[in-house]
């Protein structure tokens, strides 16, 4: 069994096993240490069209077409007590190339982007968990324990961490910050006897909007459903409840939610996932790039977290295999790589900061199309990450309109849940 590599990747998820799959495409060798046993659960189940892009680079789109996974076309937006919606169909957009994408089920999906990182030749090993790892001046060195309790240690040129909401790295270097007052909290699981839309519309994500915290609710299969509840955790601690009620109550107090789930039965429930919203202040270092969640993470309402982190993951293989072929442990290309993650982030945030206030949901809810704005919603909703001028402009201007609106009501006042 080799001890030594190009690259070493922490974790098997979406970022991992895409970068793994990318530096196999280039000619790289790889070794992926995944601390757990695939296929696993995980959240994070709604995609953009956009990934299509990332599924066409990887060579993989036919095996996600094969797997049957539900086609979402568009993404609906509730007011809880269902007084209105707004509906994002990604056929529509005038800036948008992909009219639909997929909602998966992730311990279904992750399977598939890691066994196939794996045919290609990359060197996957589950069950292993990464203790420690150092950044010499010609190599980095990872030591992990294996499933039997048996310590190893291996080298290679380049350390890519893709440890998720572990942070492997960064933790250890005291590098994470979390975005001012977004610590949330979600409560989870899957449901059957759940309705969901029908028809042209079969398929689709519905975000349901409370006044301080919001629902998901994404179709998997024809009788599955993924629902789940975002709140601040101060709320949820004020609240002095067992998660599971803290859920169960607001559904009961939804009516949007409510109604849809009146004949639901339990799939698995008390699901719990913290520590929303952060960024490292360094995705980048000597023989070190990080990817996926283990470079930042953002509040999931516009479901952007599979496709950043592909996206991620794919940029920062194709630069870390020109930086191992060039003999470099360190290149501008990587901080190029660091500005424009950022960038791509930004975008998202730019929307979930302002979704959380009355001023964006007023203008939100009650969207016109007036000089195409919300044909460049759109794309920027649906994961294009380069930007026109035309759509640039456009996304300044609607959130001109939103500083507008808190200041001087442009348009017509409504209640939040």
């Amino acid at each position: 069994m080799s001890n030594t590599w190009d690259v070493i990747i922490i974790g098997g998820g979406p970022a991992g096993s895409t970068a793994a799959t990318t530096l196999r495409k280039k000619g790289s060798s790889v070794l992926v240490l995944e601390k757990a046993r695939f296929p696993r659960f995980h959240i994070g189940e709604s995609l953009l069209p956009y990934n299509r892009a990332i599924f066409d680079e990887l060579g993989m789109w036919p095996r996600i077409q094969a797997a049957g996974f539900m086609v979402k076309r568009g993404a609906q937006f509730w007011m809880g007590n269902g007084s209105m919606h707004t509906r994002l169909d990604f056929s529509k957009g005038s800036f948008t190339e992909f009219p639909e994408s997929i909602q998966v089920e992730r311990a279904k999906f992750d399977n598939i982007l890691l066994r196939y990182a794996e045919e290609l030749g990359a060197e996957v090993r589950e069950e292993a968990v990464v203790n420690e790892y150092s950044i010499e001046r010609d190599h980095v060195t990872v030591k992990y324990r294996d499933k039997d309790g048996a310590e190893h240690e291996v080298r290679a040129a380049f350390l890519m961490d893709a440890s998720g909401l572990g942070n492997f790295t960064a933790n250890r270097e005291n590098l994470r910050e979390y975005y001012p007052g977004h610590k949330k909290l979600a409560i989870f699981g899957h449901y059957s006897g759940v309705q969901m839309p029908e028809g042209n519309e079969k398929g689709d994500i519905l975000v349901v909007r409370r006044e301080n915290s919001w629902f998901w609710m994404i179709p998997l299969e024809d009788d599955k459903t993924s629902v789940g509840l975002v709140l601040d955790q101060a709320d949820f601690k004020a609240l002095k409840m067992e998660p599971q009620q803290v859920f169960d109550d607001a559904v009961l107090s939804t009516r949007t939610v409510g109604e849809r789930m009146i004949n639901a039965k339990v799939i698995s429930q008390g699901h719990v996932l913290t520590d929303f919203s952060y960024t490292n202040r360094k995705l980048v270092s000597r023989r070190l790039v990080r990817v996926g969640d283990a470079s930042g993470f953002i509040d999931p309402v516009f479901s952007s977290g599979v496709m950043l982190a592909m996206t991620s993951g794919m940029n920062g293989a194709k630069v870390v295999h020109a930086a191992v072929a060039a003999g470099r442990s360190m290149t501008f290309a990587m901080k190029r790589y660091e500005w424009t993650t950022r960038r791509h982030v930004g975008r998202f945030w730019q929307f979930i900061e302002k979704f959380y206030t009355k001023h964006f949901a007023q203008l939100f809810f009650q969207p016109t199309n007036k000089h195409r704005i919300l044909c460049a919603i759109n794309c920027a909703l649906a994961g294009r990450t380069q930007m026109t001028f035309g759509t640039w402009w456009r996304l300044r201007l609607f959130f001109t309109f939103v500083w507008l609106q808190k200041r001087y009501r442009i348009a017509k006042p409504i209640r939040i849940q």
